[in-house]
């Protein structure tokens, strides 16, 4: 073992010295860059058309070309009978003290939602993966500045140049990042933003908004719970929910069966608003959620059984990003169908429009469950 990890220090300290000295000249560093990141590119493509195939040859056997792993094995699903309803369980002891609400309405950045419909909206609203407060233009309208320009999305999200920020930690990068244009911003007192990242809340605290942070937990091989953001038990973080306008939620996560062990990573390809849809379903008799598209442009309602298929895989957002697109959809997908058949979940984006692809919902449960 300690031969083992000498003989990797050595290939390691030799890999650092040929990349110093190819630095040296700047077109083959450029050239071999650029290969690298295209033969990357290229092996995620296969691995997507490999699960493709797979989701209609068999089902069961898509997980084994998950690029980064994030589809269950056989032995991390759960079955269909025993799956829970809700994915994630409420950690009470972790999260703070809300009231239990008659009704509330969650909102997520999805095209189908008109931002200026908040005006209309009684009743609290919860606004899911905003990073910049909402604005008022020069219209009177309510607007929502992206992180990215249309350009750089239709140039492709990740490229160098796309983000106006990369160091959450930098206050004065952030203020600039809050700050890009000097509309007003929209400000109601039952609009609550749903923030994770510390430097971001404080910055919302700082303009006055009211904030909800959702904090993920799994379980891992010795039936521990592990925290999915080791900055979120620090003092710093739960000291900030000694206000009474800030609360935070804490889920334990359960979409695949625990525990996750290498070479699976421990959590699962969801994106940001299912698990907080579900945890504020804890805390609300009913719920009205608005703007949950998953990307789609328009209803499946109107889409044929393979338009829908196709309209799961994006390539700019998945191979300039995180290479999850695919297996986040499967997710997505998924339970939008299932919590829109509950009594008290109405979704109005288009995942809660999936009615008609109930075979697809039946492909998609064989990847996930057994």
């Amino acid at each position: 073992m300690f031969f083992t990890y000498l003989s990797r220090n050595r290939h390691f300290d030799k890999y650092k010295q040929l990349k110093k000295f190819i630095k040296k000249f700047p077109a083959l560093w450029k050239f071999l860059t650029w290969l690298k990141d295209r033969l990357i590119n290229l092996s995620r493509l296969i691995d997507v058309l490999m699960m493709l195939l797979l989701f209609h040859a068999w089902p069961e056997q898509t997980y084994r070309f998950s690029t980064r792993k994030l589809l269950p094995s056989k032995k991390n699903r759960f079955s269909k009978e025993s799956r829970p309803i809700i994915p994630y369980d409420l950690l009470t002891n972790k999260s703070s003290n809300i009231p239990k609400m008659k009704e509330i309405n969650v909102i997520a950045r999805g095209s189908s939602f008109d931002l200026n419909n908040i005006k209309k909206i009684n009743g609290p609203i919860f606004l899911i993966s905003f990073w910049r407060p909402l604005k008022i233009d020069n219209n009177g309208n309510i607007i929502y500045e992206h992180c990215y320009t249309e350009k750089e999305i239709s140039g492709g999200l990740g490229a160098k140049g796309a983000k106006p920020f990369k160091n959450w930690t930098d206050k004065g990068e952030l203020g600039k990042f809050f700050d890009l244009t000097k509309n007003e911003e929209y400000k109601k007192k039952n609009v609550t933003y749903v923030i994770g990242r510390m430097p971001v809340m404080e910055r919302f605290r700082k303009n006055g908004h009211n904030i909800l942070a959702v904090s993920l937990n799994y379980m891992d091989k010795d039936g521990n719970l592990c925290p999915f953001q080791e900055d979120q038990t620090s003092s710093s973080f739960l000291n900030f929910f000694d206000d009474d306008r800030y609360n935070r939620i804490s889920l334990v996560e359960k979409i695949y069966r625990p525990p996750l062990i290498a070479p699976y990573p421990f959590w699962a390809p969801t994106g940001s608003f299912l698990p907080i849809l579900c945890a504020l379903s804890y805390f609300a008799e009913k719920i009205n959620v608005y703007g949950w598209d998953y990307y789609l442009e328009s209803s499946p309602e109107k889409m044929s059984y393979w338009e829908l298929f196709f309209n799961m895989y994006q390539y700019k957002l998945d191979v300039f990003r995180s290479k999850i697109h695919f297996e986040s959809a499967l997710i997505n997908f998924y339970y939008g169908y299932q919590l829109s058949k509950l009594p008290n979940i109405n979704i109005h984006g288009r995942l809660g429009q999936l009615g008609k692809h109930e075979k697809l919902i039946k492909r998609i449960e064989r990847v996930l469950f057994q």
